[in-house]
């Protein structure tokens, strides 16, 4: 699969930045929040001039993949059957103070990471975990700044096909992509994993989460 053109769950500040990184790249990129995509033109002008405003029931339509941005705490208010049939990347995060929908506080005492609570909610999507351990500052950062450091990042995924595709991501971005094992693995990524926010290249990230070469 040759990613061309992906959706992204979430305006914020990630969100927005995530978008303005790839229209660099040349990539085509669509945007949904919980506003309509009127109400989002002013703030896209601003933060993401090359995104284009969809509603949330259609940011899966037409792309290769959606990145979700949302807070975990808003997760109730997205619809896993728009999302349904798609490659799903969980670049959402747990913070300690965070409120959190009762099924996500149950996956989470059952002992499960996550994006595996995540990849339960949304059963019809390709759930992959990436995008989650790196600030909205440095993802982005200059280009040249990112290529010459090859910054590495994690992707997890039960789904081989789908991780790779993910990978191609990020690459595109700028960025060297680690595959880890699984999904389950992906809590490595996580706020209190060993490479939540650390600038590593693909040797350190990958001997750090026990990643193969």
């Amino acid at each position: 699969m040759d990613i061309k053109h992906f959706g992204i769950l979430g305006a914020g500040r990630a969100g927005t930045a995530l978008a303005r990184v790839a229209a660099a790249q040349g990539l085509e990129v669509q945007i949904a929040s919980t506003r309509t995509p009127s109400a989002m033109k002013y703030h896209l002008a601003q933060y993401a001039t090359k995104a284009r405003a969809v509603s949330a029931e259609d940011v899966a339509q037409g792309v290769d993949l959606v990145v979700l941005m949302v807070p975990q705490e808003e997760l109730d208010d997205v619809d896993p059957q728009a999302l349904a049939g798609t490659i799903l990347v969980d670049a959402t995060n747990r913070w300690e103070d965070e409120p959190l929908p009762q099924w996500f506080e149950d996956g989470l005492e059952a002992g499960l990471s996550s994006s595996e609570v995540i990849a339960a909610r949304f059963a019809g999507c390709r759930v992959v975990k990436a995008l989650n351990h790196i600030s909205h500052w440095d993802l982005d950062a200059d280009k040249a700044s990112r290529r010459s450091a090859q910054r590495a990042l994690g992707v997890a995924s039960d789904d081989a096909e789908a991780a790779e595709a993910v990978a191609q991501l990020v690459r595109k971005l700028g960025f060297a992509p680690v595959i880890l094992k699984n999904l389950a693995a992906g809590r490595m990524l996580e706020p209190q994993g060993p490479v939540f926010n650390e600038v590593l290249d693909a040797e350190s990230l990958r001997r750090l989460v026990g990643a193969d070469g």
